[in-house]
């Protein structure tokens, strides 16, 4: 099936037209309330916010985008979560830079309520859908702010990093989906230079319930989430409690290995920050500096896998998906 626009900062684009239901029996999507939602079996199971979003617990500043939220397991359990009183900046699933620099400025782009940068959706293309899965390309920009005296970045700032995000969701056996997601970046304009800092790039905030009492974490070295923070990892398991007894895991994996020649550190919080919520952030710049060109793909090409399923993986079977997904020899 052919791409299809829809939505665009163009005047006059093309839009889906908007639902609020899913069809049965298959993946379908559709665009309702500012945001795509793709579903299976009339379900929702996955959830892009396209339009900004004013929440009053945050500054005049604060109008997120670009992220995915609620994202769901085949159950319907939510192993997203959003805007929580400790870190309002933080999205479900999102992935800003900490820090850009361009033209001799820095910019912080995580804490969007700050007003320096920020992680804006400005379109997405509908590439294929169904029945097995469904497919879009997500069009973002980074804005900074152009002055002090501007306005928000988002209706004020000048498009610093312009971004396309493929993202498929499919059925992953029957109890669990699998996403993935491949993110390109370029300078809109001026060189851009992301900055080192300890979180920043591809991150996941958990279920609230799930914390250090109820809920494990390893890492593919073996690390549990005292250790986990500022290791190189390939991917990270979580499992956590789902509906009545069920068990739920998500298994988060990055191919920066085979892209960049080496693996992200990670970001986690252990077990005494916020009760051991599950944080977990891949971050290419937790130990330099790195510009954002084609020569450096570690910033300007980046692929995650991430599975959600309705029961506990075992490490061993983690390990096995990450091989499978990368194409890697016993």
């Amino acid at each position: 099936m052919p791409a299809r626009l829809i939505s665009s900062l163009l005047p006059g684009a093309a839009i889906l037209p908007a639902v609020s239901t899913l069809a049965m029996g298959e993946w379908a999507t559709g665009v309702s309330g500012g945001t795509v939602h793709g579903g299976h079996d009339g379900e929702t199971q996955l959830v892009w916010q396209m339009d900004t979003l004013d929440h009053p617990g945050g500054s005049d500043a604060f109008l997120p985008s670009a992220f995915l939220h609620p994202m769901k397991t085949p159950a319907g359990y939510q192993w997203t979560h959003a805007m929580p009183g400790d870190h309002i900046h933080h999205l479900g699933l999102w992935w800003p830079w900490k820090h850009i620099e361009v033209g001799g400025t820095q910019y912080n782009c995580w804490e969007l309520q700050n007003g320096q940068g920020a992680h804006h959706a400005v379109g997405a293309k509908f590439i294929d859908a169904g029945p097995d899965a469904l497919e879009w390309e997500f069009h973002n920009e980074i804005r900074v702010r152009e002055s002090d005296d501007a306005g928000p970045p988002v209706t004020d700032g000048i498009a610093a990093v312009r971004e396309a995000v493929r993202t498929r969701i499919a059925r992953h056996g029957e109890d669990a989906n699998v996403i993935d997601l491949t993110i390109r970046q370029e300078a809109a304009g001026e060189p851009v230079t992301i900055g080192r800092y300890r979180y920043s790039g591809f991150a996941w905030r958990g279920p609230a319930e799930w914390v250090t009492s109820n809920s494990e974490m390893t890492t593919c070295e073996g690390h549990g989430r005292d250790e986990a923070n500022g290791k190189e990892s390939r991917w990270v398991l979580l499992t956590g409690p789902g509906e009545g007894d069920a068990a739920v895991s998500v298994l988060l994996m990055s191919g920066a290995a085979e892209i960049a020649g080496t693996p992200e550190r990670l970001r986690v919080w252990n077990s005494n920050m916020h009760g051991g919520t599950p944080f977990v952030n891949f971050n290419p710049v937790q130990a330099e500096s790195i510009p954002l060109d084609a020569d450096h793909p570690a910033v300007s090409h980046r692929e995650y896998r991430i599975i959600a399923a309705d029961r506990k993986l075992t490490t061993d079977e983690a390990e096995a998906e990450w091989k499978a997904w990368r194409g890697a020899d016993d």
